[in-house]
């Protein structure tokens, strides 16, 4: 299926195209081919993941990052970096109407049918022989690493980006359930590892005054954000993922919220939220909202990220010097394991990446900047910058330099900026310790970081690609029975929805085909373990 097919594209897009063109860095943007300069120095064009934004005022783009500079010296070769607002997919979608591309292309992990689209629309190349050729650090490692290989091709086995790879999966173990330890000491209460320890927990945040003001009415056991972060992973005690899956009995690919165990997954919220364990304003506080009654001393549990564990305690251990927020595993329930819902964590490789345009003139260039900036020097370039600068090396290992951790004018996540981007991705070998070094900063972080990657990861699909068609039916079908989902999911939590209408409530799901995206997630599964 060609671009073409998706929708008639407006004179005003093409002209937008056209401005946007007009914006590169490049000196002749309608030039794809690298271009000879400064002796011998090579351009290549390059839509970056993401758009620059810095707090550091010097920084005015990637190329301004003492690691770009440094891979741009070593493989004498000038990279046009040019902006890509990955969080709208209208600037690239009007790039490619264009139908003039720069030599890289960046692809979004929310772009429809992914790389194997571009390869098929013939805006990205097969690489594989030019990997054969050119690249020698990128063939060695898809060549040691069998179950990356099979993350990074496509169906046909065709090899068509260089993507960011996590070599050490424990780099995702990123988010999860938090609970409020000082709180369980007050209360005589374990870390709770059940369904029904973490009842007992909040019921006793519930019922105590917890922070000490004298209210006991003002403690919510169970903050969330967005009406599903914290309240979703509690589904995974009952072997099911508020998305698609792998079934933990049959093997197979299913969708969590259609199966008939989610009732009692959801009778089990109904009863807390209707208990007051769950913030009654769960389905609309926003991110802002949350950190605002966290900060305020009255949240003892959420689901999130890791970085909250570094925050709050920066932020409260001031006031309050027993504050202390830990990382829990999954809760057990009738499934009977410590079910992980973090899909990253059976990601060596995203879905997004680099691919080389079908109109980059220059390959042999292309694919050695790729393949330097994915080998060991660009990937420490770009996770840990400059020796001497923003590291030093003691006992064999690498360690952010006082110039980092120490900034006078920036907290160490914004000063590392001006060298490096340790905790996000790129065409690189993500390093661990390097992202260990801003994530984990306290050992309470340490240890979630452990709870959370050694959680049973057997419900969790690998990252699928669809066909043309198969991405745009998925689309239509998910557009519709996933809003529909979390509506009800919602309803039947707050007693909106009585829980005797659950056999209505998967009846309506099939209507809207949901049982045809299961088979389409399952084809692609199959497809998957047979590369």
């Amino acid at each position: 299926m060609r671009i073409q097919e998706y929708g008639k594209i407006s004179v005003a897009v093409l002209m937008a195209a056209s401005l946007i063109a007009g914006c590169s860095n490049s000196s002749d943007p309608a030039s794809n081919e690298a271009s000879e300069s400064n002796g011998g120095q090579k351009t290549v064009s390059f839509l970056w993941n993401g758009k620059f934004s810095s707090k550091i005022p010097e920084l005015s783009g990637y190329g301004d990052v003492e690691a770009y500079k440094e891979i741009q010296k070593r493989t004498q070769t000038t990279i046009d970096f040019q902006d890509n607002d990955t969080s709208n997919l209208s600037q690239f979608n009007i790039m490619l109407a264009s139908g003039t591309y720069p030599d890289i292309i960046y692809v979004p992990g929310g772009y429809p049918g992914g790389v194997a689209k571009l390869v098929e629309d013939g805006v990205a190349i097969r690489l594989n022989e030019l990997i054969d050729q050119y690249a020698p650090n990128y063939k060695k490692l898809l060549d040691e690493h069998p179950e990356i290989k099979k993350q990074v091709m496509l169906d046909d086995g065709t090899i068509a980006k260089f993507p960011q790879v996590n070599l050490d999966l424990r780099r995702n173990a990123w988010s999860g359930l938090m609970i409020r330890q000082d709180w369980l000491d007050q209360v005589g209460l374990p870390m709770p590892s059940t369904i029904d320890e973490w009842y007992a927990a909040l019921k006793a945040f519930k019922d105590n005054d917890m922070n000490g003001n004298g209210d006991k009415e003002d403690e919510i056991p169970l903050g969330d954000q967005n009406g599903m972060g914290s309240v979703s992973a509690f589904s995974t005690a009952y072997g099911l993922l508020t998305t698609f899956q792998i079934h933990p009995q049959t093997g197979k690919v299913t969708y969590g919220p259609y199966d008939p165990a989610f009732k009692d997954y959801l009778a089990t919220m109904r009863k807390w939220y209707e208990e007051g364990l769950i913030d009654s304003e769960f389905a609309a506080t926003d991110k802002k909202g949350f950190e605002a009654k966290f900060s305020n001393n009255v949240v003892g549990a959420y689901g999130g990220t890791i970085t909250g564990i570094n925050t709050y305690k920066n932020q409260l251990q001031g006031t309050l010097p027993a504050f202390k927020l830990v990382g829990t595993a999954p809760p057990i329930g009738p499934a009977g394991k410590d079910y992980s819902s973090a899909g990253q964590l059976a990601q060596y490789v995203p879905l997004e990446g680099a691919v080389v345009s079908s109109q980059a003139k220059d390959l042999e260039t292309v694919i050695k900047l790729l393949d330097f900036m994915i080998g060991p020097e660009g990937s420490d370039l770009q996770n840990w910058g400059i020796e001497g600068k923003s590291y030093v090396v003691e006992n064999g290992k690498k360690k952010f330099s006082d110039a980092v951790m120490n900034d006078p004018t920036y907290e160490s996540r914004v000063a590392v900026s001006r060298y490096a981007y340790p905790t996000s991705g790129m065409v690189k070998v993500m390093s661990y310790d390097a992202w260990a070094a801003f994530e984990l900063q306290y050992p309470e972080a340490g240890e979630a970081n452990e709870r959370w990657f050694n959680a049973d990861k057997s419900l969790l699909l690998p990252p699928l690609l669809f066909k043309g068609e198969e991405s745009q039916e998925i689309s239509n079908i998910m557009s519709e029975a996933d809003t529909y989902m979390k509506e009800m999911v919602l309803k039947f939590i707050m007693g909106n929805e009585p829980l005797d209408k659950f056999d209505a409530y998967l009846g309506t799901l099939k209507k809207m085909n949901i049982e045809r995206a299961i088979a389409i997630h399952q084809a692609a599964y199959d497809r998957y373990q047979s590369r």
